[in-house]
């Protein structure tokens, strides 16, 4: 599938910030997404809107071609998940599903966009593209992972997946282009993992990225069983994490952690850029 002629999107939403929250100022979607109610139940961050997606098919068939839009515009605070792992059936010889994500978050937004894995079913086929349009002070985490499975406990695999993940400033070339791709999965080097993730971390340049880094890295170290690595994006741009596990609840567990993180770096800087009381304290009068 080519990145730069994707399909009309089925699912496309577009948030701005309005008297000091994020709402939703475009809300289209057709089958099989739907979207009910989103939330602002953050205390801390009074601003954000939780968004959950769902799907009426709760799964991805062998030639769907789903393509979701995300808009965040300046100052927009959100975070998007979804209803539950998602399973991608079996495709016939020859055909594969494809999704495209498009991400574009504008100055001053902030991105947690953290679906559930996707579980691959035997011959299952996947082609699936993310594009990340971040902009220089602006945060966003986007996570993306998968895991394998034979309900009737054969060791079967699926058949291919094709992942692309594309990261550039808006309107620039790509920065990062990262793909990977599993035409034979029956030769891969598992070593007893099913559960595989990765994530792109985005901060602004106020931000000590390589420190950061680290503290992921060490983040990720305090979980048992999970396998993980970090490194920086060219540039220094960004941070990416690799995950893998013998369970989707490591994985989780993992992401978890680096959302985490991330907020306490998040809510910490904006903290510090707050005015004092004392600096926006109204002079009394004489």
């Amino acid at each position: 599938m080519s990145a730069s002629a994707p399909e009309p999107p089925r699912l496309d939403l577009s948030f701005v910030r309005r008297g000091g929250r994020t709402v939703i100022d475009r809300r289209l979607f057709a089958w099989p997404f739907v979207l009910t109610r989103s939330f602002h139940t953050d205390g801390a961050r009074p601003d954000l809107l939780s968004v959950i997606l769902q799907t009426g098919s709760g799964a991805v068939h062998g030639e769907d071609r789903l393509t979701q839009r995300f808009t965040l515009r300046e100052g927009a605070a959100v975070s998007v998940t979804t209803q539950g792992a998602t399973s991608v059936h079996r495709a016939e010889p020859g055909a594969r599903a494809v999704e495209q994500v498009q991400l574009r978050v504008a100055a001053g937004a902030s991105l947690d966009y953290r679906p559930e894995p996707r579980i691959l079913f035997p011959d299952a086929a996947l082609c699936q593209v993310l594009e990340l349009d971040c902009a220089a002070d602006a945060v966003a985490l986007v996570t993306d992972a998968f895991t394998m499975h034979d309900p009737d406990g054969q060791g079967r695999l699926f058949r291919e997946l094709d992942s692309t993940v594309i990261v550039r400033r808006p309107s620039q070339e790509p920065l990062l282009i990262d793909r990977t791709q599993l035409r034979d999965p029956g030769t891969a080097l598992f070593k007893g993992r099913r559960a595989f993730g990765s994530a792109v971390l985005m901060l602004p340049d106020m931000h000590d990225r390589a420190a950061i880094r680290l503290r992921v890295i060490d983040t990720l170290a305090h979980i048992d069983e999970l396998y993980a690595a970090a490194s920086l994006l060219p540039e220094s741009v960004g941070i990416g994490i690799r995950l893998a596990a013998r369970e989707l609840r490591q994985l989780r567990a993992g992401f978890d952690a680096v959302a985490a993180l991330v907020r306490e770096i998040d809510l910490g800087a904006r903290a510090a850029q707050a005015p004092s009381a004392a600096a926006t304290a109204r002079p009394k009068a004489a």
